[in-house]
């Protein structure tokens, strides 16, 4: 079993065997046993050196931006991977009704390189249908595929025989077909062709996704050309240039909103707002209208279809509106206090394209840092991540450093409410120390001890716990809970610190206490049990105050230690715990005094009743699911 567990070959291994059998230390049913499971054990390794390779493959490919550079990748790695002499792939032509070669690897021959099959004919043609793979272990002499005369001059020259191939298959449509050929006869194997079904799914999903940045780009190439024509025309009014000029060096600056709306008001000469969609105040800006009204909201959907300035009244008020608009995306609206003429329009609407910029340019921004705040904490929190100098200096960009306090947050939120109130936190913690991102099924924060001291109204044990982000998201009336770690010291302790927290939050949701925040000092006695969840004594203390009630549950189907938790939560108000268990009161009498007769009546009050609820509070976590290691 030690020749096993370090790694030895068939070879060495029948040799120290046979030895053994000799010697007369081993029967042949042992020695058969142990031939087998080495050869398990290699294959297992065979098997995760191959996914750890399609992994990198995946990496790789969904890592490239550009059509041509995707197409080269794919068949260089499919060729890598399979050893095949030939790698190519085919795209679908359903105008046409044929598949083409599009790119390939180890062709040497330009027949082969433009190889055209009608679909359903060949191995090529047959795989691009999408139906299932198809290979042919001696192509030419193969007389159960259907030829044609073209391509079989291209394959005799490339001296082809040997095709296997696999349909690409993206968003429901097979687009085009991966194929590997080799100039010897043979069949390939079922793992070969399990591979190649693997790597013809990241390479139509990497295609695709290539495909769709080029067409952003292009997309984006004709905008930026838009955008030049409209400056060309803007620049021929002495006005509008000078205007023009001025919003420039406000976007440029920094947080120019404020600035832009300060412009905007100079040169029109009357108050200017900037609302969300949905008619909110934007960047702390205040607002005089109802502008989250019907006929606010009604005008800005309606400037942002037609692309145009529109006039609405609040409270016999006029106003004009002007949305701001990326592709088909409502970004905000302007909104100025009266209704403009048709030069100040041209203003306005000039303006709302600056503003267009400018909120795509904070976008950018803050999806680029959420994208790095997302990668660090995955580096950080991993158990066996490399605590590098770089990094270091990755986590030194957000304000932490291996020498600080640093204290985790897991918050626990709703499924249909994780992204909102991901991005009300983000919000939040804008310009402060510290990282937030979605972490599994969480969100997760890292942040400095020092930064909680300076936050304010969160002082003492409302700091430390993170009080502030529940009240926070109460206020966007999502409901949340928050599990802290104690301040640790060391980029080392942090992954320890994630599992801390995310058994306090595991704890507050086993407790029902939804809508809190805590540590293990604030969980009171459950923090203290946390520690304790998986030792022997946990089942010690509950067999030795909860016993007669967990044996009868077991026996009778009966709930008898939920109610005796649910009594204690309630503080003994019988009414309130009927209430919460959704039965009558004489029938929570009726299980009370069942459990005054398993356990006495001493478990209600008293020096024991402490002992039980600590119990029961240890039985709530342990069915929960919550555990030491935080799993």
């Amino acid at each position: 079993m030690a020749m096993l567990d370090h790694g030895v070959s068939a070879a060495d291994l029948e040799t120290t065997l046979s030895a053994w059998l000799e010697a007369g230390d081993i029967d042949q049913s042992t020695a058969a046993a142990a031939r087998r499971l080495n050869a398990q054990l290699w294959e297992a390794s065979r098997r995760e050196g191959l996914l750890r390779v399609l992994y990198d493959t995946a990496t790789d490919l969904t890592g490239i931006r550009d059509v041509e550079a995707v197409l080269k990748a794919i068949v260089r790695r499919t060729r890598s991977l399979i050893g095949s002499d030939i790698a190519y792939l085919s795209l679908n032509d359903y105008d046409s009704g044929e598949s083409y070669v599009r790119v390939t690897d180890g062709a040497t021959t330009a027949l082969f390189r433009n190889i055209r099959m009608p679909l359903g004919e060949g191995v090529l043609g047959a795989v691009a249908t999408g139906e299932a793979p198809a290979q042919s272990a001696d192509y030419l002499m193969d007389e159960s595929k259907s030829h044609l005369e073209s391509s079989d001059t291209a394959v005799a020259a490339e001296g082809v025989r040997a095709i296997m191939g696999v349909p690409l298959r993206a968003e429901g449509k097979v687009i085009g077909a991966l194929l590997v050929a080799d100039r010897h006869a043979h069949l390939f194997s079922s793992d070969d062709i399990a591979l190649m079904e693997s790597i013809g799914t990241h390479a139509a999903v990497a295609l695709e996704n290539a495909r769709y940045f080029s067409e952003m780009a292009s997309a984006l190439t004709r905008l930026d050309q838009a955008q030049q024509q409209n400056l060309a025309h803007v620049r021929a009014l002495e006005e509008l240039s000078t205007l023009d000029r001025r919003l420039m060096e406000t976007l440029a600056a920094t947080g120019s909103l404020p600035y832009l709306l300060d412009l905007l008001a100079e040169s029109l000469g009357t108050p200017v707002f900037l609302v969300s969609p949905m008619g909110e105040p934007l960047a702390g800006l205040a607002s005089d209208g109802d502008f989250g009204s019907f006929p606010a909201l009604s005008a800005a959907e309606e400037s942002a279809a037609r692309r145009a300035a529109v006039h609405f009244e609040i409270k016999d008020k006029k106003y004009t509106v002007m949305s701001a608009v990326a592709g088909d995306q409502h970004l905000a609206s302007l909104i100025v206090a009266e209704q403009l003429s048709t030069a100040r329009l041209a203003v306005l609407e000039r303006s709302a394209l600056v503003l267009s910029v400018s909120l795509l340019l904070e976008r950018t921004f803050q999806d680029a840092q959420y994208r790095l705040q997302l990668e660090l904490i995955d580096d950080l929190l991993s158990p066996r991540a490399e605590h590098s100098a770089a990094l270091a200096r990755r986590a030194g960009q957000f304000g932490l450093a291996n020498h600080l306090q640093l204290v985790v947050r897991v918050v626990g939120v709703g499924d249909d409410q994780r992204q909102r109130a991901l991005s009300v936190l983000r919000h939040r913690f804008e310009g402060a120390p510290g990282i937030i991102a979605l972490h599994e099924s969480h969100l997760c924060i890292i942040e400095p001890v020092e930064r909680q001291d300076s936050r304010p109204n969160e002082a003492g044990g409302a700091g430390r716990t993170g009080q502030s982000i529940i009240d926070e998201l109460k206020r966007r009336r999502i409901t949340a809970a928050v599990g802290s770690s104690e301040p640790i010291t060391g980029f080392a302790r942090l992954s320890a610190a994630h599992t801390e927290a995310h058994a306090v939050l595991r704890a507050l949701q086993a407790l029902s206490r939804n809508g809190e925040a805590a540590d293990r000092a604030a969980l009171g006695t459950a923090g203290m049990l946390l520690g304790a969840m998986d030792s022997p004594f946990a089942g010690q203390l509950l067999a030795a105050q909860l016993g007669p009630l967990l044996a009868y549950d077991e026996r009778r189907g009966t709930q008898l230690v939920l109610t005796a938790w649910t009594f204690h939560e309630y503080g003994g108000a019988t009414q309130e715990t009927a209430d919460s268990l959704h039965i009558h009161a004489n029938t929570l009498r009726q299980r009370l005094d069942r459990i005054d007769a398993l356990i006495g009546a001493s478990w209600r009050r008293g020096s024991r009743s402490l002992d039980i609820q600590v119990a029961l509070r240890l039985w709530r976590m342990k069915t929960a699911g919550v555990s030491s290691s935080g799993s």
